[in-house]
């Protein structure tokens, strides 16, 4: 009787019977719910619905698309693997050494991540390009990097950042005394770094070789930019829709770009899910440090780390020049006439900034929301919803535009050319990460402290308000000033959605590069990044110590 008794309270009628006990609980449920078939599964199943069995069998057995889908996998796999080789060098070198300003190369390692990835692109068309500054001007030498190879170079650049965040995690977490005691039993150089370091290490190189790759899948304007007639699938999807119109076709192009990207998303959970156990050593221990690398070692690392930040700042000091000067290179006169148009004149940065403010809010006050369901709640679908929270990460950026698009193009919610249909975008995009950032804080939280607050008669909307946000303000915050940088600088998911009422600045400097207007895109960057860094500072200030905005 008594195991009948306990099956029947954790079964789905205990569930249910729990839920139905807590009004605000359904309420949340139910609100969720529907938002989440109204901008989640209604879109989605609508650009699977668009294309008819023709278009099917045309994108998935024509030689051209299908060579769109091979050209999409070799150049993200290699630059992926690029991206991540020298993003664990960089993080190593970060962690394992103490070569001199290491301060310095931390933070320059995160500047990219405040910038649109098209300004690599851009930068890559000003130093390299056929009448680039480096090439053209300086070495007088005509040559075409367009192609493969001038996109792999620019999304290893572009990404690498985003490497060495993941891999530096987890090398922080690596505890020296397995590798000291390693050194005891005489493993040394080469050796220890292969059998002890790069084995802890492996779960954690994984994880950002499958998150580098969705990122690479997804890219756009690096593409769209630099790769000429190497055509990829989220540039053809792109050009299907705004120079043929033919939705059909662009569904299924999108479709096909989801598949890799889903794989992709599967291992990465996977992995992720294994991390725990594998890399079961835990924090460093307090008291115990690393032997130094051999001195031949930390100096190759330090060049390496230098070039990686000579190039960095090449990138930002190309566009600083273009965006002050009436011809950089050709004609160096002073000029704010750039400055002038892409920032005064424009009111693209304002929309961004509108945009992006709002969209963090929502993300992570939702993401907190659903964390809290999700992670301490008992009800029907708690699986499904968890799902189909972290699925948007699993989506490129065009996918989720062109669903969108698709779905709210007519009444009765026709929200095409609004900025409402933008935010909706990048909250779906971004959703995911204030999602993981609130149910990473709920697991450091003793549960204890909640149904003490639920003994005393709080119900879920009291307790939710005066006892779990307090206890969550760093993970908030961390999450909202990430939402937005990324709101800010995301190009893929909003290339559908902008019009010219709600023209964001990413889209405006790939459009002003596209059409060789090389100044006043770089003074629309410069002024990007510029309104970005002065909102952390402005966050800074508010939030003082509790956030680190290098160490997001």
């Amino acid at each position: 009787m008594a195991e009948k008794k306990l099956k029947e309270k954790t079964g789905l009628k205990f569930d249910l019977k729990n839920v139905l006990k807590e009004p605000p609980l359904l309420i949340s449920l139910l609100i969720l719910t529907l938002m989440f078939i109204v901008f989640t599964i209604y879109p989605f199943a609508k650009v699977l619905s668009i294309p008819d069995k023709a278009e099917w069998i045309r994108v998935f057995t024509e030689k051209e698309f299908l060579s769109y889908f091979g050209n999409t996998m070799f150049s993200s796999l290699l630059s992926t693997t690029s991206a991540i080789i020298i993003g664990f060098i960089y993080a190593y070198a970060m962690n394992y050494t103490d070569i001199p300003g290491k301060k310095f190369f931390r933070v320059i390692a995160l500047v990219p991540i405040m910038a649109p990835s098209v300004i690599t692109g851009l930068a890559f068309i000003m130093l390299f390009g056929r009448r680039g500054f480096i090439t053209f001007h300086l070495l007088h030498l005509r040559v075409d990097l367009y192609g493969w190879i001038g996109l792999w170079i620019v999304q290893t650049i572009a990404f690498f950042p985003l490497a060495y965040m993941t891999i530096s995690g987890v090398l922080k977490s690596i505890s020296p005394n397995l590798e000291l005691a390693a050194q005891n039993l005489g493993a040394r150089g080469f050796t220890l770094f292969r059998t002890v370091t790069l084995k802890l290490a492996t779960p954690g190189v994984l994880s950002a070789f499958l998150l580098v790759a969705i990122n690479s899948f997804a890219d756009f304007g690096n593409p769209k930019l630099v790769a000429g007639n190497y055509r990829v699938l989220a540039t053809e999807a792109y050009a299907q829709v705004t120079g043929n119109w033919d939705m059909g076709v662009a569904a299924v192009l999108s479709v096909m770009l989801v598949i890799p990207t889903l794989v992709v998303f599967l291992l990465q959970k996977y992995h992720l899910d294994r991390k725990s156990f594998v890399t079961v050593t835990g924090k460093p221990v307090a008291g115990l440090k690393r032997d130094a690398v051999s001195p031949i070692v930390k100096w190759i690392l330090f060049a390496i780390c230098s070039i990686m930040a000579f190039i960095i700042i090449l990138i930002f000091a190309v566009i600083i020049g273009y965006a002050v000067t009436k011809n950089f290179g050709i004609n160096n006169n002073f000029t704010l006439y750039n400055i002038k148009q892409g920032i005064l004149n424009s009111d693209s940065i304002k929309n961004s900034w509108i945009l992006a403010i709002v969209t963090a809010v929502i993300t992570t006050v939702l993401g907190l929301v659903i964390a809290f369901v999700v992670s301490r709640k008992k009800f029907p679908g708690k699986g499904v919803m968890d799902f189909l929270a972290m699925l948007p990460v699993s989506l490129p950026g065009t996918f989720i535009g062109l669903a969108l698009i698709l779905a709210f193009n007519k009444p009765p919610l026709s929200l095409t050319g609004t900025g409402a249909i933008i935010v909706i975008g990048m909250c779906l995009r971004q959703l995911p990460v204030g999602y993981r950032n609130a149910i990473s804080g709920f697991k450091q939280i003793d549960k204890s402290i909640e149904e003490a607050s639920t003994n005393l008669g709080a119900n879920s909307i009291v307790t939710f308000r005066r006892v779990v946000i307090p206890m969550l303000k760093n993970a908030f915050s961390t999450s909202f000033v990430y939402n937005f940088m990324k709101s800010m600088n995301t190009l893929s998911t909003v290339i559908f959605l902008v019009s010219p009422q709600w023209l964001l600045a990413s889209v405006e400097i790939l459009n002003l590069s596209d059409h060789g207007f090389y100044g006043v895109a770089s003074a629309t960057a410069l002024g990007m990044i510029s309104t970005i860094l002065f909102t952390f500072g402005i966050v800074k200030l508010i939030l003082g110590n509790k956030i680190n905005i290098f160490e997001l």
